[in-house]
C-alpha cells in the first residue's frame, strides 16, 4: 500500500454530550461484563453511508466533486439498542442501532451512492445504518456479555439532528484511527 493513499468514507457524524456519556456508560459496562477490546472514541461516533477504500488523492476530489450540491435536510436520528456482528455466540463488532425516523438517511446514502457509481464505487451490502462503539478482540465471560448485550437490545441511547454528510479521511494507528474531515456537505459547506 502506498503511503500517500487516502483511506476515505462517507458518513454522518453523531455528536452531542449526551450521547457520548451514554455510549461510554454501556462501553463501560459491556468491558466490565468481560469484553476484550478496543471502544470507539464516543466523540468521533458516526454512521458510515459508504466505505471507499484506499484511494490516490485525485480520486478523493473527484469524489468530493461528486458529492458538491448534495442536498441534506435536517434529520432527526434515534440511537436505540445495542447488537452485535456477525451474531448467534460470535462477537466481532459492537454496535448501537440507528432508527431513520423519516427516512431521511436512507434517501440521503442512496443519493450518495448514485452520485459515486459514476465514478465506479458500490456499497458492500444492503445499507444498515448503525454505529460501531467497540471492536471486539476476546470476551472473557461470554454468557454474561451475550446476557447484557440481550438487556441492552432496545436500549434508548438518544436522539440527535444531523445535517451535514462528511467525506472523511480514516488514519489507522494502534492505538485506534484518527478521522479527519475533508469535506462538510450540508448547510455550512465548505468551499
Amino acid at each position: 500500500m502506498s503511503s500517500h493513499l487516502i483511506r476515505s468514507f462517507v458518513a454522518v457524524d453523531v455528536f452531542s454530550p449526551e450521547i457520548v456519556r451514554e455510549v461510554r456508560a454501556i462501553q463501560q459496562e459491556l468491558l466490565e461484563a468481560g469484553v476484550l477490546g478496543k471502544p470507539v472514541d464516543p466523540e468521533s461516533l458516526h454512521i458510515t453511508l459508504i466505505f471507499l477504500g484506499e484511494l490516490e488523492p485525485p480520486i478523493v476530489e473527484r469524489v468530493r466533486e461528486r458529492l458538491s450540491g448534495i442536498e441534506v435536510r435536517p434529520m432527526r436520528i434515534l440511537l436505540r439498542g445495542v447488537g452485535y456482528f456477525p451474531g448467534g455466540s460470535r462477537v466481532n463488532t459492537i454496535w448501537i442501532g440507528v432508527e431513520d425516523v423519516e427516512a431521511r438517511l436512507a434517501a440521503v446514502q442512496r443519493e450518495v451512492v448514485s452520485r459515486l457509481s459514476e465514478l465506479g464505487f458500490k456499497p458492500d451490502k444492503d445499507f444498515k445504518p448503525h454505529i460501531t462503539i467497540l471492536r471486539v478482540k476476546g470476551i472473557r465471560n461470554k454468557s454474561e456479555v451475550l446476557s447484557r448485550l440481550s438487556r441492552l437490545s432496545s436500549h434508548t441511547v438518544g436522539e440527535i439532528i444531523v445535517d451535514r454528510v462528511k467525506l472523511k479521511k480514516s488514519t489507522l494507528r494502534p492505538e485506534g484511527p484518527i478521522y479527519e474531515d475533508l469535506h462538510i456537505y450540508g448547510p455550512t459547506q465548505s468551499a
